[in-house]
C-alpha cells in the first residue's frame, strides 16, 4: 500500500518543497564519484526514486540512470521534471529491476524503512546485490532506532502549524499513533494532515516505518552475498556511534 502523500498530486506537487535539503543526495554523489577511482559514466538504478530529482541530477552527470518507484503519482511528477528523458523511468520495487548489471544503486530518502519485516528487507537486499556488477555499490540509510526520532513525529498540545508553500498557506499536524518494539526493529505508526487554507480541502496520509538496528541490518547484509560496508553517522561522513548516531548509512559492496 503506497502512502496517499505519495499518489495524492496535490501533495506530490509540494513533496520536493518538503524535502529541499541536499545534504544526503550531495553526500552519495561524492561517493559515488569514487567506485573504484572510476571517472567514466556509471550505470545506476535509482530504486524508490521519487520525484525523480537525484535521478535527473545524476542523468546531467553524465550517468546512464534508472528510476524506479511503486508509486504512480511520484512517477508522473518525475516524468514531468526537465531532462526526464536522460533518465529510464520504470514502476515497481528493486525485484522489478532489470538484470542490470549497474554499477551503483541508491535508495534514498529513509524509504528502506517502508520495508516492515526482515524477510522484506532482505529479498530488497538480495535483488539489488543480484543486479550489481562486482564491485558496485548499494548505497542506502535508516534512522538509527537508539535516537528515538518518531518522538518528534506529533504535534501533540502544540496544535496545528501554518506552512507558506507553493499553494498558499497549508495547515499540517501530526499524530504519533504507535511504536511497537519488535526483535527486528521498532515499527512506528504515524500520521500528517494536511489543509490547504485556500479551499479547505483535507488530505491525510497514515505510514508505518521501520527502525532497524544496524547489527541485524549487517547480518541481512551479509545473508544477501554483499562482501563488506562502509557505515556513517552522519550526512558528514562521520563514524556511526550507536548509542547516539541518529542515521545508519550504509555503503555496501558487492
Amino acid at each position: 500500500m503506497v502512502d496517499a502523500h505519495y499518489n495524492e498530486p496535490r501533495l506530490v506537487a509540494l513533496y520536493d518543497e518538503d524535502n529541499a535539503g541536499r545534504w544526503d543526495t550531495d553526500f552519495y554523489a561524492g561517493l559515488l564519484g569514487g567506485i573504484n577511482g572510476r571517472q567514466e559514466p556509471l550505470r545506476i538504478a535509482d530504486i524508490g526514486c521519487g520525484t525523480g530529482s537525484f535521478a535527473v541530477r545524476l542523468a546531467r552527470a553524465g550517468h546512464a540512470v534508472t528510476g524506479i518507484d511503486p508509486a504512480a503519482g511520484m512517477l508522473e511528477a518525475a516524468r514531468s521534471r526537465p531532462d526526464s528523458e536522460l533518465v529510464t523511468w520504470l514502476p515497481g520495487t528493486a525485484e522489478d529491476l532489470p538484470a542490470g548489471p549497474f554499477d551503483a544503486a541508491v535508495m534514498t530518502g529513509h524509504a528502506f524503512q517502508c520495508l516492515l519485516t526482515e524477510a522484506e528487507m532482505l529479498q530488497t537486499l538480495a535483488a539489488v546485490r543480484s543486479r550489481l556488477a562486482p564491485g558496485g555499490i548499494f548505497c542506502f540509510e535508516s534512522r538509527n532506532p537508539a535516537a528515538k526520532a518518531w518522538l518528534e513525529w506529533d504535534s501533540g498540545h502544540a496544535g496545528p502549524e501554518l506552512q507558506e508553500s507553493s499553494a498558499g498557506t497549508l495547515e499540517v499536524d501530526w499524530e504519533l499513533i504507535s511504536a511497537e518494539d519488535r526483535p527486528d526493529g521498532v515499527l512506528v505508526t504515524f500520521e500528517d494532515r494536511t489543509r490547504f487554507l485556500s479551499d479547505g480541502a483535507r488530505f491525510a496520509s497514515r505510514s508505518t516505518l521501520k527502525f532497524p538496528p544496524a547489527d541485524l541490518l549487517e547480518r541481512l547484509l551479509h545473508q544477501a552475498g554483499f562482501s563488506s560496508a562502509d557505515w556513517y553517522g552522519d550526512w558528514d561522513g562521520g563514524p556511526f556511534l550507536a548509542a547516539v548516531s541518529r542515521e545508519i548509512i550504509v555503503a555496501a559492496r558487492r
